[in-house]
């Protein structure tokens, strides 16, 4: 089992690499190539899941039942999906149904099975119901995107509360409760929440995919300060107010996001760059922590607060720098929009006019008259 988990973490981290690789292209080839990594790292997850369901106990058996599953469910939209056609939203939301699916359907099973959800008796039955989840959310997800003419900006607003708000009812029920009930319960009810919370601030708001990418790393950025100070201060077991911070951190880092990037339009490659920004700009706090402290020290405030510092400052900087661009521009085309500004400043037509005159010249037997200094065009 152990060198199926192994063997499971490295093709995992492979297929991941490749998707990044080719995460700045978006036509229909590159994804369509995408979706069949998913679906192999998902299978791997599955075959995973089939290894305890059924009790696989031979080495051989478990290394390669998840390799089948891989390959098999890979083959599927290969075989299925001929013209190899798939909208960026179907991919989308079919993997975050797939992912947040394992994290409902297991909440599922902790609520019907309680304490006893890993037990040996029951055990398979949660794994199985956690399973059972992704697949079905999967599902589900790709069906929305099929069916909803929704923009890019608004499946990421969807997937991005999605992901924040179980987890902040996951923090809320160990500060309240220790009872493994309420922490599965609490996870289903924000998580089902979360879809009409988003759908109520994409009312207020339709944000662009780059704008909720650049909130999604102030959340992170906030997220990540409020776990470091709460394995700082060690509050011991649940129920503990304390157990509140990292919910508190994400909402903070989302809410602010909202009020701060709204009409910034940003494009989902200057939403990468600040995540880009934040994560390198923490990873040089993280560089100077270890620098200025001793060998010997303890986990203190300044290993979490000079990366949280430095990586606030360059992202900062990575949105204040972007939304200039973007507003001296003056247009810049929204995630659902098909149309392209393109703009030319041409001086060079100055001293071509001042040769022509206000006549115009006969040129190749045609008549050439004044030539434009500024040039702008729209495609639709």
């Amino acid at each position: 089992m152990k060198n199926a988990l192994r063997f499971s973490a490295a093709f995992s981290l492979l297929i991941s690499l490749t998707w990044q690789t080719a995460s700045s292209q978006q036509n229909d080839e590159i994804l369509f190539y995408k979706h069949i990594a998913v679906s192999a790292m998902n299978g791997v997850y599955y075959g995973l899941a089939a290894d305890h369901i059924f009790s696989i106990e031979d080495d051989k058996a478990a290394v390669a039942i998840p390799i089948i599953t891989a390959g098999t469910l890979a083959l599927v939209p290969l075989f299925t999906n001929e013209t190899r056609t798939i909208t960026s939203n179907q991919l989308l939301l079919s993997g975050h149904g797939q992912l947040i699916g394992w994290a409902h359907g297991l909440s599922l099973a902790l609520l019907i099975n309680g304490e006893n959800s890993f037990d040996e008796g029951t055990s398979k039955l949660t794994v199985g119901m956690a399973a059972l989840g992704s697949i079905g959310m999967g599902i589900a997800g790709k069906s929305l995107a099929t069916k909803k003419d929704w923009s890019e900006g608004r499946v990421a607003l969807y997937r991005h509360y999605g992901l924040v708000m179980p987890t902040t009812g996951a923090a809320f029920s160990l500060a309240v409760s220790d009872n493994i009930r309420v922490f599965a319960s609490s996870v289903l009810l924000f998580g089902a929440g979360s879809y009409f919370l988003a759908d109520r601030v994409n009312r207020w708001h339709e944000f662009t995919r780059g704008e909720i990418r650049a909130t999604q790393a102030l959340t992170l950025l906030n997220g990540s300060l409020g776990l470091c100070i709460l394995a700082d201060i060690e509050p011991g077991d649940p129920p503990n107010a304390a157990w509140l911070l990292p919910g508190l951190g994400l909402l903070s880092g989302t809410g602010f996001g909202h009020l701060w990037l709204k009409d910034s339009n940003l494009t989902p490659q200057q939403g990468m760059t600040t995540m880009y920004a934040a994560g390198l700009g923490s990873l040089i706090g993280i560089g100077l922590s270890i620098l200025f402290n001793p060998e010997d020290a303890d986990f203190n405030a300044s290993h979490y607060l000079l990366p949280y510092s430095t990586g606030m400052a360059t992202y900062s900087y990575a949105v204040w720098r972007l939304k200039n661009k973007n507003a001296a521009l003056g247009s810049v085309p929204h995630d659902n929009s098909t149309g392209k500004w393109d703009f030319a400043f041409m001086p060079q037509n100055l001293y071509l006019n001042e040769k022509l005159g206000e006549k115009g010249n006969i040129l190749n037997n045609r008549l050439v008259g004044m030539q434009p200094v500024i040039s702008a065009t729209c495609t639709f």
